[in-house]
């Protein structure tokens, strides 16, 4: 895909999608959770989840179901040390001063995101995630957003949540390959990146969200 064709997609979108983990956030929020809190048998069903052995909403099931009892305190303490990168808020207040609607679409849990999105008052953005529910110091999960037909079994399935043709994706992994594919324009980082590069998918690779608020600068996004 050449730069100025790039550009014009860019011009005919009002609307970016965009993971959350590892991506507006600086770590899997998700997996550094299990690292500290779960049975280390966590590890067993993640790699059965990359090998491609369970599908993501299988894995997530065996890996909640692994977490102990947990006081809110020490939740709270928790979800308040998820950090995320230090330019998302300037990306967010540049794609919205252009009329750009930024929806998260997860395959990990909406309390993370959505505490993290309040803690810096960013409470008008639209997600989309696996439900971890919290009760009496106990976790489980529901998956609202589980589409029976998704290719990869996610218990989010991200490409039944974009209908548009033409869209903005920005992603870092595993769980973003399917929606990337479709993707108009690509924003990948680490591991998405890798992959988009091996198998000759157009993509453009970020660090921060810096490099895409200077992108768009750049080709001067605009409606």
């Amino acid at each position: 895909m050449t730069e100025m064709l790039q550009e014009n997609y860019l011009k005919n979108i009002n609307k970016i999608y965009c993971d959350f983990d590892g991506t507006i956030t600086k770590k899997d929020a998700v997996n550094t959770f299990f690292e500290i809190y779960a049975d280390p048998k966590w590890t067993y069903y993640e790699n059965l989840w990359t090998e491609g052995k369970i599908s993501s909403r299988e894995n997530a099931i065996k890996q909640v179901a692994l977490l102990p009892e947990l006081s809110q305190e020490k939740l709270n303490e928790y979800i308040d040390s998820i950090e995320i990168d230090e330019y998302f808020v300037d990306f967010v207040n540049y794609i919205q001063s252009k009329d750009i609607e930024l929806i998260i679409i997860s395959d990990g849990f909406d309390l993370f995101i959505e505490k993290t999105l309040q803690k810096h008052n960013l409470r008008n953005i639209k997600y989309f995630a696996n439900h971890l529910k919290y009760e009496n110091g106990k976790f489980s999960i529901e998956f609202p957003h589980f589409n029976p037909n998704c290719k990869v079994g996610a218990g989010m399935c991200k490409c039944n949540q974009v209908k548009e043709k033409t869209f903005c994706y920005i992603g870092d992994g595993v769980s973003d390959l399917c929606v990337a594919k479709r993707a108009s324009v690509l924003f990948a980082t680490k591991n998405l990146e890798t992959f988009c590069n091996k198998n000759d998918i157009n993509c453009i690779p970020f660090f921060s969200f810096c490099n895409i608020i200077d992108y768009m600068k750049k080709v001067n996004w605009e409606k």
